[in-house]
């Protein structure tokens, strides 16, 4: 069961890396929350702003068999939107694991793997959700909190309840059929396939049509050419 076991502290450098770090002292499920991160991080190790209020944790999976890694990056993408959801706050996921209230970040996951002599170990999943926490005035553009959008606050134990609760549930429904969790999890995608997007790739701008999307990667036509792509940075829309 994940969240039998949760470790609550004041501040962290990076909840992701507690659980890389003590992992085989830890069980399976095993949470660790930071009221604040002084090194939080995001995708492209971009750094993520974590001060009290909003709700930054990770999750210590512990397969015990070989599943892909981005099926957990799944289940949390899935749970956090039905969980918002349960709060009367509709959103959806930005290709491949960022959760937006329209049109701005409301939260992002970011996925680490543990590997031994090529056997996955330890899949950890960071969460981070803006719950009560202000957003910095560079970013008011880009991003908004819980509170923001409901002029409210929200308990951040309850918060973690309710995702939790979603986790567990979404893990016995699809543990055996992953296949079916990816169907789920395209269908809360913003992005669709045949929608024209601009992306960033690498250091390069470039606009280009989904033509499909996978389990793991995303298939585009730029300039009549195909190029599959398991990593980018989606501009528009």
């Amino acid at each position: 069961m994940i969240g039998e076991k949760i470790i609550w502290v004041a501040t962290l450098p990076s909840t992701n890396d507690f659980l890389k770090e003590n992992w085989h002292r830890l069980p399976h499920g095993t949470i660790v929350v930071a009221e604040s991160q002084t090194s939080g991080r995001g995708r492209y190790n971009r750094y993520w702003y974590s001060p009290e209020g909003g709700l930054w944790f990770s999750i210590l999976f512990k397969p015990r068999k070989q599943i892909k890694p981005t099926f957990f990056t799944k289940i949390c993408c899935v749970a956090i939107v039905k969980a918002l959801s349960f709060f009367e706050i509709d959103t959806k996921i930005k290709w491949p694991n960022d959760v937006y209230y329209k049109d701005k970040k409301l939260a992002g996951i970011l996925s680490e793997s543990v590997f031994e002599e090529s056997t996955l170990k330890v899949v950890v999943v960071g969460i981070g959700l803006n719950v009560n926490n202000d957003i910095p005035k560079e970013l008011k553009d880009k991003a908004t909190s819980l509170r923001e959008i409901s002029t409210k606050d929200y308990d951040l134990k309850t918060t973690l309840k309710i995702i939790l609760k979603y986790i567990n549930q979404l893990l016995r429904r699809y543990l055996n059929k992953p296949e079916a969790l990816t169907r789920v999890w395209k269908g809360l995608l913003i992005q669709k396939e045949g929608q024209q997007i601009t992306f960033k790739l690498g250091d390069d701008i470039k606009t280009g049509k989904i033509f499909k999307i996978e389990d793991e990667k995303m298939i585009l036509t730029v300039d009549d050419q195909q190029i599959q792509v398991s990593s980018l940075e989606i501009l528009e829309p």
